[in-house]
């Protein structure tokens, strides 16, 4: 008897014990299921080659060092190319200006040939919302543009590409008569650039006049004479 006591009684008592206990339940795996319905996916990121400036071309690269007011408000990174012939308004980029950038060839001060300047717009912050705000940008632009140029006319508007970015445009002309160098037709066109990343666009505003040799209509801005390395050159980020 002392036998099961000391021996038999503990290994039965230990085996009992491991009966009664119960086992740990596995705990269940909760599997997220995705919403099919509305899924949310990044836009996304626009892979862009970078330029080759030919040797005479001058690089511009936006700071926010020396901003204020509304341009320090609307602040983006990006760089352009322009030709080192021609002249930097010093204008741009203090608050007197509505413009980031401003660059120029001319003849003399009063005579201008062609114009690059980068300047912002109120931005939805997305490329697909900012699409439904073009038609009011484009009349509010306009309506600007027809009080600074007589015999102002907006030509069309539409999609259009700025550089390797898709871009949407209008394009207008007007006339400068009797002037020291007889009547200069002007032609321009205003590009709005949605932000391809971050939550800024720009503006991109090309001016032609009748004074440039290789311009002689508004299809010819930023396609004929200087200004189309100013704009192939025209890229979103830092440098």
């Amino acid at each position: 008897m002392a036998g099961y006591f000391l021996v038999l009684k503990p290994m039965l008592e230990k085996k009992r014990v491991a009966v009664l206990q119960p086992r740990p339940e596995p705990t269940p795996m909760v599997m997220t299921t995705p919403e099919v319905g509305n899924p949310k996916l990044d836009e996304p990121k626009i892979e862009v080659p970078p330029f080759s400036p030919p040797a005479n071309a001058v690089q511009f690269v936006n700071s926010q060092a020396k901003l204020s007011g509304k341009l320090a408000d609307h602040y983006v990174d990006f760089s352009f190319y322009y030709p080192n012939r021609w002249h930097k308004d010093t204008d741009a980029g203090t608050a007197a200006s509505t413009n980031f950038a401003k660059v120029q060839s001319q003849l003399a001060a009063d005579a201008p040939q062609e114009i690059f300047a980068v300047g912002w717009y109120d931005s939805t912050g997305a490329r697909d919302s900012d699409e439904t705000s073009y038609p009011r940008l484009v009349s509010e632009r306009s309506a600007q543009f027809a009080k600074v140029y007589p015999e102002y006319e907006k030509v069309s508007e539409g999609p259009a590409k700025a550089g390797p970015y898709d871009a949407y445009e209008f394009r207008f002309k007007g006339m400068f008569r009797n002037t020291q160098r007889g009547d200069i037709q002007i032609w321009g066109r205003v590009m709005f650039v949605p932000p391809a990343e971050g939550k800024r666009g720009v503006t991109l505003l090309m001016l032609a006049s009748s004074l440039a040799p290789e311009v002689k209509s508004v299809d010819d801005v930023g396609v004929k004479g200087e200004l189309p390395m100013t704009l192939q050159s025209f890229r979103f980020g830092k440098q």
